[in-house]
């Protein structure tokens, strides 16, 4: 581009829900150079009740809704994001989510277009539509990948998944803020609990994630449930969705286990607590775990390749169970002792390989390549 003007970008997405692309998108809004690049975010959907969209409009990025549903993406979307994108002229287009990817690849735009993937379709869509329809899917959104010239994987790991499938693509990893972090003392970590209604005593494990299949939270409330000396161990649960009452009920109203819901303020929930624990059974790379070891909390981690790509880069943050073997689970949870030094070293790994502002960066010398390039 020789022309002495903003870089305009249009983001595809979805809607903006309470997610993790999500809060990947903002985070990259915040810390883009706005001098060189202007972005503006198309959504699909009407909003839903937990949209950040408002985060987004603090940031004065325009936000424009094509109000249009799932079906209807199919039918009547490729027309109006068309018609808008000639309304509105941009020089480069980014999808994410499967109806945004389709879209962009069927738009054959005269401008360089790119797809952030965030998920292993094959490992997901399956455990989150039924088999059958999760297989067609994934064969269909690796279909329009294809398609695109440009792919963006959040991780190492799905972009081996995604390569497997013959798709073309490179990583720029996930990123989180952690300008807002710092040291919790112990007195504040009781003060903390004590504001959250959480046992002050004992070692506070927590969990935060949608309870959804692929999450897998009954397998941790089992292992909880098998624990000896439960009053000195504690387990706090953040979230909502559609096995939430089988988790509740599996929990047996333990006294130790708390369920606390969808709440809006997880950093106090991660001060407060000793240790992260994630049992998903697949993921990008997930934003939980890295917030949680840039309040400096040790990890315990279901044994997957996303949660690898994490745990190799310092070892001594966290440990690994495999998901077939709930009794190394609970060992882990038994034998948790608390280790000030960790504290330091996850933060300092998050700054040095998940940082929010390298994300950034890499993307903004992604948009200039493919400028240059086209």
């Amino acid at each position: 581009m020789k022309e002495n003007r903003q870089i305009q970008i249009a983001y595809v997405v979805s809607t903006l829900g309470r997610t993790g692309p999500t809060s990947q998108l903002l985070n990259l809004m915040a810390r883009l150079d706005r001098a060189i690049f202007m972005p503006r975010i198309i959504t699909l959907s009407e909003e839903p009740i937990d949209s950040r969209a408002e985060e987004f409009r603090k940031l004065h990025i325009p936000i424009y809704c094509l109000g249009i549903s799932r079906l209807q993406s199919l039918l009547v979307g490729f027309s109006k994001l068309r018609k808008f994108l000639k309304e509105n002229p941009v020089d480069i287009i980014q999808s994410q989510g499967v109806r945004s990817d389709l879209l962009n690849a069927l738009l054959r735009h005269p401008r360089p277009r790119i797809a952030t993937q965030r998920n292993d379709p094959f490992a997901d869509y399956p455990m989150l539509y039924g088999r059958l329809i999760g297989y067609m899917m994934a064969h269909a959104h690796i279909s329009i990948l294809r398609q695109l010239p440009k792919v963006v994987t959040c991780s190492y790991s799905i972009e081996a998944a995604i390569r497997s499938h013959r798709v073309t693509c490179s990583t720029i990893q996930n990123g989180v803020d952690n300008t807002t972090v710092h040291a919790v003392s112990p007195s504040e970590k009781k003060e903390i609990r004590a504001s959250l209604k959480l046992p002050t005593a004992g070692i506070l494990f927590l969990w935060a994630a949608p309870f959804i299949a692929r999450k897998n939270p009954l397998t941790l409330i089992k292992a909880f449930n098998s624990l000896q000396n439960h009053e000195k161990r504690h387990l706090c649960l953040l979230g909502d969705g559609p096995i939430l009452e089988p988790a509740t009920d599996l929990a047996c109203q333990r006294p130790n286990i708390s369920f606390k819901g969808n709440v809006d303020n997880v950093g106090e929930y991660m001060k407060a607590a000793d240790c992260f624990v994630s049992t998903s059974l697949s993921e990008g790379l997930p934003n939980s775990v890295i917030e949680a070891l840039s309040w400096g909390l040790p990890t315990i981690l279901s044994d997957i390749p996303a949660h690898r790509e994490i745990h190799k880069t310092d070892q001594r943050v966290g440990s690994l169970f495999p998901l077939n073997n709930l009794q190394v689970l609970i060992d882990l949870l038994t034998n948790f002792r608390h280790d000030n030094s960790i504290a330091t070293i996850s933060r300092a790994l998050v700054l040095d390989h998940f940082n929010a502002d390298t994300t950034a960066h890499q993307y903004q010398s992604l948009y200039q390549e493919v400028l240059t390039v086209f």
